[in-house]
């Protein structure tokens, strides 16, 4: 999550929409709660930002 959070500072959408496929992906074997972590509520939060995503500002490329 942390690395989709990366990629949208950047504006990268699709990289932000990736990253967070592949969270929800991954800790989804793990729910609803693992070690005293709820996934369950963790997973929806992954499905409310994946709903933004869209929202992020176009990439700006710089040029050198």
């Amino acid at each position: 999550m942390a690395v989709a959070w990366y990629q949208a500072g950047r504006g990268n959408r699709v990289g932000c929409e990736r990253q967070l496929e592949k969270a929800a992906r991954r800790l989804a074997a793990y729910a609803p709660e693992h070690r005293g972590v709820r996934l369950a509520d963790l997973l929806a939060q992954v499905e409310a930002a994946r709903a933004h995503v869209p929202d992020l500002p176009p990439v700006r490329v710089l040029r050198a």
